[in-house]
């Protein structure tokens, strides 16, 4: 079948902040409804139109084993909906785009959310390891560290970045928070980051290791979701699209070669499917569950550790409005914050072409290409 053109209309989310503060009373249906309801209403969207949702969540709410249809019930929303809920560690909310946009290019559905939420305060602490290896993520992100020789510096340097960028961006990304609880801003941002107080923060999961408090992404809750729409949907209601799906890639591999490494393998795959190059890409947004492992897969693709060698990155183009390490990283929200900072981006810039590369527990990954013309 032909398929058609998936646009990205609009984005949003509750603030990101630290768990065990301001949310720590509030389950993923409470942040799920508040960022869907946030959408809805701060774009004036027609709930009728809505063909779908599709939500992902990796730490599930007791009792509500399907929360996308709990959010349809419970916010008001037409009941005709359809609704899903998915679930793929840091990837999730890149699979709940990517339901929802496989759907609209099908001809299936016209429209739907897609999102993802966690609420990482109530988190058995059990959740934050590998089921496979029983290692926690900083364990292998201290392996990676190590097999890929990275610099502790250049780990700090990443952190730094991402702070600086998000504290730039704070009035641009203001425009895609739904305050909630009193809470206006994300809680991880620091103007006063430097290198030299992020030099001084201790090792926390190997005494002899790189990673700190500091180059690593914090334990976070918050929640996010994205409208998509058929090029034709949007064309018929005059609406201006902030970019569309050029294409997207999944992909594994053994967990022996490095938890956090699917990236490595899946951005050049995906730009040799699109017969598009590294250096092609006008922003670049990579989720940085550590410095170390941000700094590893870029290595990857330069090297052609997995694929044709994709050309130097130019760090000038990354994570541009900050990323996870200041931001935060609520697990399954990280997908639609990340795409919606990136299509709002690349809109404020008129940008032609945006790379999404996020790595997964599992040594899973997904990369997504977004376009504006």
């Amino acid at each position: 079948m032909d398929l058609r053109r998936v646009a990205i209309v609009a984005g949003g989310r509750t603030p990101f902040v630290k768990s065990g503060k301001a949310f720590k009373d509030l389950g993923p249906l409470d942040l799920a409804k508040h960022a869907v309801r946030g959408l809805i209403d701060a774009h004036g969207i027609d709930a009728a139109a809505i063909d779908a949702i599709t939500f992902g969540v990796v730490v599930p709410e007791p009792g509500k084993p399907n929360l996308a249809r709990e959010i349809v019930l419970e916010t008001g929303l037409p009941k005709s909906i359809d609704a899903q809920t998915v679930s793929s560690y840091c990837i999730t909310g890149l699979r709940a785009i990517t339901a929802v946009a496989e759907g609209i290019a099908s001809g299936r559905i016209d429209a739907g959310i897609a999102g993802g939420v966690e609420s990482l305060s109530l988190a058995d602490p059990n959740t934050f390891r590998e089921p496979s290896t029983g290692l926690t993520m900083g364990d292998h992100g201290e392996i990676t560290s190590k097999e890929w020789d990275i610099p502790r510096q250049r780990q700090d340097e990443i952190a730094l970045a991402s702070h600086r960028n998000a504290v730039a961006a704070r009035d641009n990304l203001a425009g895609e928070i739904y305050p909630l609880e009193g809470v206006e801003h994300d809680s991880g941002p620091r103007a006063s980051t430097s290198l030299e107080a992020l030099a001084s923060l201790n090792p926390v999961f190997d005494a002899e290791g790189t990673l700190t408090a500091g180059n690593s992404s914090p334990v976070t809750d918050g929640a996010s979701a994205v409208l998509l729409m058929s090029e034709e949907r949007v064309r018929a209601k005059g609406l201006e699209p902030l970019a569309f799906i050029r294409g997207m890639e999944y992909g594994a591999i053994d967990l022996a070669e490095g938890l956090l490494m699917a990236p490595g393998l899946v951005v050049p795959r995906l730009l040799k499917r699109t017969g598009l190059r590294l250096g092609q890409m006008d922003l670049v947004e990579i989720h940085e569950a550590f410095g170390a492992q941000v700094l590893a897969n870029t290595m990857a693709w330069e090297q052609g550790w997995k694929g044709e060698p994709t050309g130097p990155l130019n760090w000038d183009r990354v994570n541009v409005c900050g990323s996870s390490i200041a931001i935060g990283h609520p697990w399954a929200a990280t997908g639609g914050r990340i795409m919606t900072t990136l299509a709002y981006e690349m809109a404020r810039r008129n940008a032609g072409l945006g790379l999404i590369s996020i790595c997964a527990a599992g040594a899973m990954a997904g990369a997504m290409v977004l376009e504006r013309a």
